[in-house]
């Protein structure tokens, strides 16, 4: 102990070997870092629908109606990306069982491309390119289709469930007609 007090140095590798003890003993504590224990499979599906629900509330209150003009569309698209990408990293944060760690990768790289297919829907509106933000809308149910068939494999309930009905999520899937702003109407009734 006399010599701690006396010689600095050695004073200097007490205090790091206690501050690394403290470190380690916070990690454990707080239940941080590599030495975290895995979710039992119900409670990584009950976490990640509880995220999954909390954001569809928040999807449904932005979208009570569409964009009427491009910056409607870059201000929503904006707003959904947000709570796309904190959605996404809620869910990598929880830390599912071994076992789920594929299905669990397929769910967050298809939630990516759904966040890429809407900056291109946001480069669309911000162009006022509204041809081009339709195909990234039709796109973006398509990926929502393959999100939510994937959710639907893990377990999710809330994850699985598409804003609107499956139905309608497949209309909205079918790419436009046309952008051309000057094409004709299409019509679903053939002439006789």
């Amino acid at each position: 102990m006399d010599e701690l007090l006396a010689n600095p140095s050695a004073r200097r590798a007490g205090l790091g070997a206690l501050a690394a003890i403290l470190l380690i003993a916070l990690v454990a504590l707080m239940d941080l870092g590599p030495c975290a224990d895995k979710l039992s499979r119900e409670e990584f599906i009950a976490q990640g629908d509880e995220i999954c629900a909390q954001a569809h509330d928040e999807f449904r209150g932005l979208q009570t109606r569409s964009p009427r003009t491009p910056t409607e569309g870059v201000d929503l698209t904006e707003t959904l990306i947000e709570l796309a990408e904190e959605e996404r990293d809620a869910v990598a944060d929880l830390r599912e069982p071994e076992e789920m760690s594929d299905q669990v990768e397929r769910y967050l790289n298809a939630r990516e491309r759904g966040i890429e297919v809407l900056r291109e829907g946001l480069a669309a509106a911000e162009a006022a390119d509204a041809g081009t933000y339709e195909e990234a809308q039709a796109e973006l149910a398509g990926n929502q289709l393959e999100r939510f068939a994937i959710a639907r494999e893990i377990g999710f309930e809330e994850c699985s469930k598409p804003l609107v009905g499956r139905d309608e999520l497949k209309r909205q899937a079918e790419p436009p007609a046309s952008t051309d702003p000057d094409a004709p109407p299409q019509v679903d009734n053939p002439p006789t």
